[in-house]
């Protein structure tokens, strides 16, 4: 079974993730997303992680930089296409494939819904400096020395049940730290989200106010990444849809400034 599963093409996992982006943005756009919605959408993505290891493009970035086309499955400038078409899309309807796509991000975010006391880092910044700078060394390691960071976070291992491997049992640390403060992997490590980060600080389409809008800021104490506020750039909103579920009067919209 296992074997069959590893012959199947890793461009499944692609369709999937334009598929499924599409149908989210969709859904959003015409008010018509909920939180269950989002749970199907997160489970099936963690199972496709577990079965085909895809859409892991976190991990296909560090396989990008370490030239590794044998396990890329592709070669070089189509995986680059790739990665470019999310980052257009996610320009232009925010960051829903890191919200409920990449299956490193889903199963963070099921991992977040267990009821235990949350802790909110409030220097944004300082999450997104350390992202960068982790991903500038894997850069390095990749390039002049042939060594995947990324493997140490024990992400391969374990969408792969590696158990094997001491490096393993690093992610599921991480999954217990990701259930008092949210995606820490996404806000920490993630290289990929470095760039889609940037591309949804000037996107299209993201959640804005409306004019219904009474500034109770019951969005702004729901945001699990301080990003609710009217003058936020939305850059780490992974589309949790909190703010909207705790708004009193339907005051936020996935739509064009203006």
């Amino acid at each position: 079974m296992i074997m069959f599963l590893e012959n199947i093409p890793k461009a499944i996992g692609m369709v999937y993730a334009v598929v499924a982006l599409l149908i989210l943005a969709y859904l959003f756009n015409k008010d018509k997303f909920n939180r269950k919605i989002g749970y199907v959408f997160l489970v099936i993505s963690t199972m496709i992680g577990f079965l085909i290891f895809a859409p892991m493009f976190p991990y296909q970035f560090q396989l990008l930089v370490l030239r590794d086309t044998e396990k890329l499955g592709a070669p070089i400038p189509i995986v680059l296409v790739g990665f470019l078409l999310f980052i257009v899309l996610t320009f232009v309807f925010g960051r829903i494939f890191c919200g409920y796509i990449c299956p490193i991000g889903a199963i963070q975010e099921l991992g977040y819904i267990i009821p235990v006391k949350k802790f909110k880092i409030k220097n944004k910044k300082a999450t997104m400096v350390f992202r960068g700078v982790f991903t500038a060394g894997l850069i390095v390691a990749g390039l002049f020395f042939s060594v995947g960071l990324l493997n140490f976070t024990g992400v391969n291992y374990f969408f792969n049940l590696n158990i094997s491997s001491i490096f393993f049992y690093v992610f599921p640390a991480l999954l217990i730290v990701g259930t008092f403060v949210y995606r820490p992997f996404c806000r920490f490590l993630c290289p990929y989200g470095v760039f889609l980060s940037l591309a949804s600080t000037k996107g299209l389409f993201k959640l804005r106010r409306n004019d219904k809008c009474i500034d109770c800021k019951k969005c702004e104490k729901a945001c699990p990444t301080n990003e609710a506020g009217r003058d936020d750039l939305k850059q780490e909103c992974y589309m949790c849809n909190r703010c909207r579920d705790a708004c009193p009067v339907n005051a936020i919209d996935h739509s064009r400034k203006g």
